[in-house]
């Protein structure tokens, strides 16, 4: 492990957020309704609220970024360092 991982991992926290959301809806002729999701992927190095409709967190250029959704998505945070 070299000097500057080892500080950073020291000093500085970094996490992933992935959120799943919904790509496309079909609804078929019968009623029935089909959706597609995919998963979207944010660096952050703080985390400021999380919620399975609002989330805001701070990236790791050090910009303040607030995501809302009207309905409840799926979500994980992995802690990277």
């Amino acid at each position: 492990m070299s000097l500057k991982t080892w500080w950073k991992e020291l000093w500085q926290e970094e996490y992933e957020i992935i959120i799943t959301v919904p790509k496309t809806t079909v609804i078929h002729a019968d009623g029935a309704r089909t959706e597609s999701t995919k998963q979207v992927k944010h660096k952050a190095k703080k985390l400021i609220k999380t919620s399975p409709k609002h989330f805001i967190f701070v990236d790791m250029n050090g910009h303040r970024n607030e995501i809302k959704f009207l309905n409840p998505v799926e979500f994980h945070i992995v802690k990277i360092w």
